[in-house]
């Protein structure tokens, strides 16, 4: 094949996502990586005798971003297209393109010719942004090229973790595939939302049988124990999620991860000791806000403090109501059901009754009215173009006429794969030496269900709160005005510093004047009435701890356990001692949590805690919004400059303190009280 046929080779502003084939992609590294290293040599050959910003820093970017724009590319489609060779696409090519981006990393003259660069004097009269880009490229140089002369083999060994890692959420997904449960009765289904129970009916037709499947699924699982009037069938639920992978529950010892996680964790460990930390977790939060773990685990015990009285009063109030509802005894799953219908109660209405005002087509609409009142910015939805599904529809966001960015919207799950909601990037912005822009590209994966039935999609407030967070990190990538890739892109930023914009959106949800305002009832388009609102905030607010239990319970977790990794205490050891340190959760003897807890193995661990982080910095950032009105134009322009603009050009609580005007804290100083919400993903 002609290179010059390889839509992978082409220029192109957007991806031209109908023509790209699995087949293309090896071809297209193999070129991509010849052409990078003759790029390389030449820049070595021209900038030894005096390296400059241009003709070295701007340079190597250019090859930098065509590696990571085919590399974003290739994840997206080999996750999204199903067969053998997409697979085959992924396995011939992740590997390659890694090492020579860790090639670069190590490369001893390119190294040298930075730190000439960063040492002259020249440097010394450069703008901030390019003294902050050089820090970042020369740490990373740091750790990379301490790596390469240690007698431990960092590569083979980072290597073994993503493999390990991969493997994790491999036996997780056999677990969620390998257990359902077939009712040819409803009767059992009783209490079970009409549209949940209509997916139920189309899983069955999938599979070639009458009647209805429930499958094993974090939707599932929530919706079954909350729901679910038979307690046998909760229990059966609640056993079967709580045990997934593990040497416990119905498919114990099949898929399981405890050894994995072992090695995971003893993998870990042996790589932060050989880049001179004493454990994982204080090589993972060095570029986080925090200054050390102490300081993290400090900021979660007064956390903890804050909500103990919370804590005990919804406990006191779901018992007494349990009392009445006949339970003697409760058990783990019977505790959301309670609270749910509890809820109900306190709400005067059901959350089916509440979502009819939220159709997915109209919320996101209304959401980009919502971001086009606060910023300034529009957004217009493009329909000449290819997607890399039918169902993805992209916008080009605008501002005084002229493009700044694109946002895809992928907003369904794929009953195929296993999935969450999440944010992920194809091209961060930048300006390059001959100034000319390239526009960042971001892409918002909802992962919500699709209807088994005729209607529109409905959301409930979590959904929406979801929608809000995963479009928190969109606007945060494409309203930056940081001119260098290092620089604007939210895949670079530090965890706390990435989850802080979705976490903020998510505060408009828990505020009347925004739900009336993106609500539209399904049938009608009327929007929301403020009693409704308010009792929709009953329902969302009414014994709302146990989900910031679980936050706090697994990042304590997360951070104790790769904090003392080989002290003696198993992983299930350290689960348990932080659920009895938050103590408001209740606790089955053969829960295996750990064994299914994705996020340790998909770029959050010895970070889960960047959530509750965030959230705090979030609260206090949002205060000036209800001070000035949450559609303020002018608040929205000033959170804009502030924060979104500089990109990762100063740390968040500089950022923060000019949009609130007042001296630079951080999470522990705010310790807000502020809602948001339980862990989504940023990719």
């Amino acid at each position: 094949m002609l290179d010059d046929d390889n839509p992978l080779l082409q220029a192109h502003d957007l991806p031209p996502f109908a023509h790209i084939q699995a087949w293309h992609f090896s071809p297209a590294l193999d070129r991509i990586l010849v052409d990078s290293r003759a790029q390389v040599a030449d820049i070595i050959k021209t900038q030894t005798p005096f390296p400059t910003w241009d003709d070295l820093v701007l340079a190597m970017d250019e090859i930098h971003a065509r590696l990571e724009r085919f590399g974003y590319l290739l994840h997206l489609l080999t996750t999204t297209r199903p067969g053998a060779a997409w697979a085959q696409a992924s396995l011939e090519c992740t590997e390659r393109l890694h090492d020579f981006q860790v090639e670069l990393k190590q490369h001893p003259a390119l190294f040298t010719l930075y730190q000439r660069l960063a040492d002259s004097q020249i440097a010394k009269h450069f703008a901030p942004a390019r003294q902050r880009v050089l820090k970042k490229i020369l740490g990373q140089f740091h750790q990379n090229r301490s790596a390469e002369n240690l007698t431990t083999d960092l590569n083979l060994l980072k290597l073994r973790i993503n493999e390990v890692q991969g493997l994790f959420l491999d036996n997780l997904h056999l677990a969620n595939q390998a257990w359902s449960k077939a009712f040819d009765d409803d009767a059992p289904l009783s209490g079970l939302p009409a549209r949940f129970k209509q997916r139920m009916a189309q899983q069955a037709r999938d599979a070639g049988r009458t009647g209805w499947l429930l499958t094993l699924s974090e939707e599932s699982f929530g919706i079954v124990t909350q729901y679910a009037d038979n307690r046998s069938l909760r229990r059966q639920m609640y056993e079967a999620y709580s045990t997934r992978a593990s040497d416990q529950g119905p498919q114990a010892g099949q898929f399981d991860n405890s050894d994995i996680l072992r090695q995971l964790l003893k993998d870990r460990h042996l790589y932060a000791n050989a880049l001179g930390y004493t454990d994982f977790a204080q090589m993972a939060i060095e570029p986080e806000q925090a200054a050390s773990t102490d300081e993290v685990l400090a900021f979660l015990q007064a956390q903890l403090t804050r909500q103990h009285s919370t804590f005990e009063r919804d406990a006191r109030q779901l018992k007494a109501f349990a009392t009445r509802q006949g339970f003697n005894e409760l058990q783990p799953w019977d505790y959301p059901y309670l609270a749910n219908r509890l809820r109900q109660q306190a709400a005067g209405l059901s959350k089916e009754a509440l979502s009819v005002w939220f159709t997915l087509e109209s919320t996101f609409t209304q959401l980009l009215l919502m971001a086009t009142e606060l910023f300034g910015v529009s957004f217009t939805e493009r329909h000449d173009v290819t997607t890399w599904h039918a169902d993805v529809r992209l916008f080009e966001v605008r501002e005084w006429g002229a493009v700044i960015g694109y946002l895809y919207f992928d907003p369904f799950s794929d009953a195929n794969r296993d999935g969450y909601p999440n944010t992920t990037t194809l091209r961060s912005r930048r300006i390059t030496a001959e100034g000319r822009p390239r526009h960042p590209i971001a892409a918002l994966h909802g992962w919500l269900p699709r209807n088994a039935g005729p209607g529109p999609v409905l959301l409930d407030h979590l959904q929406l709160r979801i929608l809000f967070h995963e479009f928190g990190h969109c606007l945060q990538h494409v309203l930056t005005r940081a001119e260098y890739r290092d620089l604007s892109g939210i895949s670079g930023l530090s965890r706390d510093t990435a989850e802080f914009a979705g976490v903020l959106f998510e505060q408009w949800c828990f505020s009347r004047q925004c739900l009336v305002r993106v609500s539209r009832h399904y049938q009608t388009g009327a929007p929301m009435p403020d009693e409704v609102a308010g009792q929709l905030l009953t329902f969302a607010t009414t014994q709302a701890s146990w989900e910031t239990a679980v936050l706090l319970r697994n990042a304590l977790f997360d951070m104790e356990l790769h904090r003392t990794h080989d002290d003696g205490r198993t992983v299930q050891q350290v689960f348990d001692q932080a659920s009895a340190q938050v103590g408001h959760l209740p606790v089955s003897a053969s829960e295996r949590w750990p064994n299914g807890l994705d996020y340790l193995v998909t770029g959050y661990g010895a970070r889960i805690y960047a959530y509750a982080w965030s959230k705090a910095l979030a609260a206090n950032v949002f205060q000036r919004f209800q001070r000035d009105g949450l559609f303020n134009p002018a608040t929205g322009r000033a959170l804009r400059e502030t924060i979104f603009a500089p990109g990762d050009s100063r740390p968040l609580s500089e950022s923060i303190a000019a949009f609130t005007g007042t001296p630079p804290i951080n999470a522990s100083a705010a310790q807000s009280g502020g809602r948001g919400a339980a862990p989504t993903s940023l990719n």
